[in-house]
Formats: structure tokens, sequence, C-alpha cells
């Protein structure tokens, strides 16, 4: 055997484990695909799977908003509006990490971008007003929320608690 020949695979085979090993490192998103059922304005489940819309806190299905002097139920129709934007359609997510080991919230939900078609469905709930930017796991859907806060759109057409703030007053 030529000795150039067996380090030339050396080579070969140490370049191919290289690419093996730093292709597996970037294929950490997943997608999960089918139809899907609305928990609330953020969180669906498909395939068996829990998600939580990334980047988006929506009002809590039982939270209550408020229009001058009117109590509305601004979870309710959060996922409402949600339900109507997938309609029929199957939805794809793919789920995200929140940092450098995790993809599920402290919930035990996945975290995932999820589509209707070519619908973004986490940054259409935020334009439209039925979440705001979950600034936790970054920036994305700022410039949505205040957008949707300058035309008053969905819950912002009136006053309410935020989510996170609604969840902490009432688990106790």
């Amino acid at each position: 055997m030529n000795v150039a020949n067996g380090n030339s695979i050396k080579v070969k085979l140490t370049l191919a484990a290289a690419l093996i090993f730093t292709a597996s490192g970037l294929a950490v998103a997943e997608n999960i695909k089918g139809r899907s059922r609305v928990i609330d304005g953020d969180t669906i489940i498909v395939r068996k799977t829990r998600i939580w819309l990334y980047g988006i806190d929506a009002p809590e299905y039982n939270q209550k908003c408020r229009v001058e002097d009117r109590l509305w139920s601004c979870g309710i129709s959060a996922k409402a509006v949600l339900k109507q934007a997938i309609g029929t359609k199957r939805v794809t997510c793919t789920t995200k990490q929140i940092d450098d080991s995790k993809s599920n919230d402290n919930r035990g939900r996945v975290l995932a971008v999820c589509r209707a078609g070519k619908l973004n469905l986490n940054e259409w709930m935020v334009k439209k007003g039925w979440a705001m930017a979950f600034r936790h796991h970054g920036a994305d859907y700022v410039a949505a929320e205040q957008s949707a806060k300058e035309k008053r759109r969905g819950v912002w057409i009136g006053t309410f608690v935020k989510p996170s703030e609604w969840r902490r007053q009432n688990s106790k």
C-alpha cells in the first residue's frame, strides 16, 4: 500500500466524520407536522406534542381584559382567533431552543415557530394584537407588537394585565 494513499484515505475519513458531526449539531431543529388542536392563544397540540408558540405570550384562556368599563374574555378571543387562522390547514412547527440545551419550557411544552400554510402563526398573533412579544425568548416579534399597539388591535383596544403577570396572580 502506498503511504500517500493511506494518508489520503485517513484525511477523507476525518473530513467525512467532521461533516457528519457538524451536520448533526446543526440538525437540532425538528419539524412537527400535522393537524392541530388549539389550547389557547399561544399553545397548540400537534401529533400529541404540546407546543408553545415561540416568542409570544397570549392571554390565558380564562383571562379577562377591559374595554372602557366592560370586562371581556380576551383569552377566549385569542384562542378563537388562532383557531380561525389555522382553519383546516395542517401546521408545520419548527422547534426552537431557548438556550444551549433545551427546546422545552418549564411546563413541558416544546417551543416552536409554527406555520399554517405560509402564515407564520407566531408573528401573525402578535401583529393582530392577540399576543405580546415574549422578550425572554428574544426580540423576534417586538416590532409586530409595537405595530399592533399603535393600531390598537386585539387586546390593545383596552387595558389588560400581561399574561405572565396574570399567571403569577392566579397561580396561588
